[in-house]
């Protein structure tokens, strides 16, 4: 996982990807949250928090909310967002491997990048999840779909402005190789590799992790013959799709 600081630094130094305002959807995400898990007041905490946008999104909605995150300028911007809309979070700055918690949780969420290291790192984190959950709690973790990325999304690339990402699948591993350059350095390219999983590889992933899935939601799709993004697709089409987690 030694690729993990440098690529997401260039993002946010090519790309500023997590270091804008709160947006739709982030608190569209927030309301699948809800959706997915009560609206009742919980005790939230969302793993690789980037920015902070989806936990002051859930923090609106009355939840009492800690993100862990490990980029430091990502963490600044999520204090300054937080300072900014006068709503409380608590920003640690970590890498979520190796934080230690003295309270439990209501909710656990991780985004984005479930699958940065090898199926027993993806093991050895639900195991902390398990811990770091109540009796009564759950996790929601998105998860990357190998029928979307080994599929439709294989070999795309994409003009970002400033930068070029480019789409890759690795079959053998199935993973996800998503690597960007910035046009006027093209020399420089930095990889994110992630591993994506079937359901049914899931359930084989969470064996004596003491967590059994609940609930699968699909996520949305990139149409790229529109070049939009579609929010609501079976799961077969989805390009992620999230799980929800309880314990055993």
């Amino acid at each position: 996982m030694n690729w993990v600081k440098e690529f997401y630094t260039c993002q946010n130094d090519w790309f500023g990807v997590y270091l804008g305002e709160i947006e739709d959807s982030h608190k569209e995400r927030a309301d699948l949250i809800n959706e997915m898990n009560g609206k009742d007041s919980k005790r939230i905490l969302e793993l690789g928090a980037g920015g902070g946008q989806t936990a002051l999104s859930l923090a609106k909605l009355g939840h009492n909310v800690t993100m862990v995150e490990l980029l430091s300028a990502s963490v600044e911007h999520a204090k300054n967002l937080s300072e900014k809309s006068g709503i409380d979070l608590k920003v640690i700055q970590g890498d979520f491997y190796q934080v230690e918690f003295a309270e439990q949780f209501d909710l656990i969420c991780y985004f984005d990048s479930f699958g940065i290291g090898s199926d027993k790192d993806q093991r050895r984190l639900l195991k902390r999840i398990n811990n770091w959950l109540k009796p009564n709690g759950s996790a929601l973790i998105e998860i990357g779909s190998t029928w979307y990325w080994g599929g439709i999304a294989r070999d795309r690339t994409m003009d970002l402005g400033a930068c070029i990402r480019k789409y890759e699948f690795d079959a053998k591993k199935s993973r996800l190789i998503d690597t960007w350059w910035r046009k006027e350095a093209p020399e420089k390219k930095v990889h994110q590799s992630l591993r994506c999983y079937t359901p049914a590889d899931i359930e084989l992933l969470l064996e004596g992790t003491g967590l059994r899935v609940e609930m699968i939601e699909p996520g949305g799709k990139i149409d790229y013959e529109a070049m939009k993004f579609v929010k609501k697709v079976p799961i077969e089409e989805a390009m992620t799709y999230y799980i929800k987690l309880v314990l055993k």
